[in-house]
């Protein structure tokens, strides 16, 4: 049998595919986009390439141009990576509880996944409510200010958590922040008691969510559910009142996921 070619020998390579790449994971490490521009600067590639090779990504729905004529990752090439249980990707099997939750709380609901030592914001729901507070997909955010990053790290494993919060920069973005292993460790243990996870404004102040965890078959948390909103209107008084709504729209993602049927 003859032997299977490398992907990494040079007779192998194909370098307009190779260069396309290296947009793609150059974007995927900048939340906030980059223009025509500034990606060609970053990756020493020609202006004509870049712009011919986003065109191209735009247009297959790969990227996505806003307003200030950033380059984003768009929904698209998230959900490739997405965890997939039995065929049903794990947005596609979120969305309904996603949906009934912005409907019952008026508020937006998100989906996010780990994505090294990030969160990712994979889907959202904008709420009803007349303000509305949401993050738009393709969105990174820390682990240790968010509610969703509580929720996951609080049912890893310890070694993945270790793995995880190793060297981790506990960035005190606010002085209410937790900005300390041994706190953060006592947070996540809270978690773990109350089954949902907050951040009340410990990244961006005045901006409040609530959390909860979705679980594969084998009890692990692949994913989390939350609520976000402006502090006046999703105060401390109002997290407790709709925990028990958050905890189950977990709870129906997370049957949902596993091929359970309707709530």
């Amino acid at each position: 049998m003859a032997a299977r070619p490398d992907p990494a020998s040079p007779d192998f390579s194909t370098p307009s595919l190779d260069r396309a790449l290296a947009v793609l994971e150059c974007l995927a490490s900048r939340s906030g986009g980059l223009t025509q521009t500034e990606l060609a600067a970053e990756l020493g590639l020609t202006a004509n390439f870049v712009y011919r090779t986003t065109q191209s990504l735009v247009a297959h729905g790969y990227l996505h141009r806003d307003a200030d004529k950033r380059f984003r990752l768009s929904a698209k090439l998230l959900r490739l990576g997405q965890p997939v249980l039995d065929d049903v990707p794990l947005a596609e099997a979120a969305l309904p509880a996603m949906r009934w939750l912005s409907e019952v709380t008026g508020e937006a609901s998100h989906l996010g996944i780990l994505v090294g030592k990030e969160g990712l914001v994979l889907e959202r729901v904008i709420g009803t409510a007349p303000i509305k507070f949401y993050v738009e997909r393709g969105t990174r955010f820390p682990i240790h200010t968010s509610a969703p990053g509580k929720c996951l790290l609080a049912y890893a494993g310890e070694e993945t958590r270790d793995e995880l919060l190793d060297d981790y920069p506990f960035e005190a973005f606010h002085p209410w922040t937790i900005a300390d292993r041994a706190d953060f460790d006592r947070c996540l243990g809270r978690v773990r008691i109350e089954g949902f996870a907050t951040d009340l404004g410990e990244h961006l102040e005045g901006h409040h969510c609530l959390g909860v965890p979705v679980f594969d078959r084998e009890e692990q948390a692949v994913a989390s559910i939350w609520i976000t909103g402006p502090a006046q209107r999703l105060d401390e008084n109002r997290i407790a009142a709709l925990a028990a709504t958050v905890i189950e729209a977990g709870r129906i993602a997370t049957r949902a996921l596993r091929g359970e049927g309707a709530r």
